[in-house]
């Protein structure tokens, strides 16, 4: 999956990027905790990448589908 396609989903989901230097960055606030997680600099992101980036957002494996 490219990597614009995982950045327009987070923010679809209402992460904010809090930075940009390794890796984007991306935080969101839910329930009085902050959810973070990270997208390499990278094209193309690998499914291992893509299963830590949905374990740490909270969502479902669906909406990372192609």
């Amino acid at each position: 999956m490219s990597q614009n396609k995982i950045i327009k989903i987070l923010e679809k989901n209402g992460f904010k990027l809090a930075r940009s230097r390794k890796h984007f960055t991306f935080k969101k606030s839910k329930d009085n905790r902050i959810l973070t997680t990270f997208v390499p600099h990278h094209k193309e992101i690998t499914v291992f990448v893509i299963q830590y980036i949905i374990k740490q957002a909270e969502k479902p494996r669906e909406e990372f589908e192609i």
